[in-house]
């Protein structure tokens, strides 16, 4: 058995996460915002055209 709890919150595993869960909040906060302010916008860049597509778009 160990003696560290899990729920310290003070090994290095633990900050990590508890980093990267910060992170990832952050990231989606932004993401909501972008869409709150511009619905439109994820709209616009889905009907651009993919560069891939145009280079694929081979004409004989």
């Amino acid at each position: 058995m160990s003696s560290v709890s899990a729920s310290s919150g003070s090994g290095v595993v633990s900050q990590a996460v508890q980093m990267n869960k910060s992170k990832a909040e952050q990231a989606l906060n932004q993401a909501i915002r972008e869409v709150v302010q511009d619905p439109a916008k994820n709209l616009r860049e889905l009907q651009q055209p993919s560069p891939l597509s145009q280079f694929l778009d081979i004409k004989i």
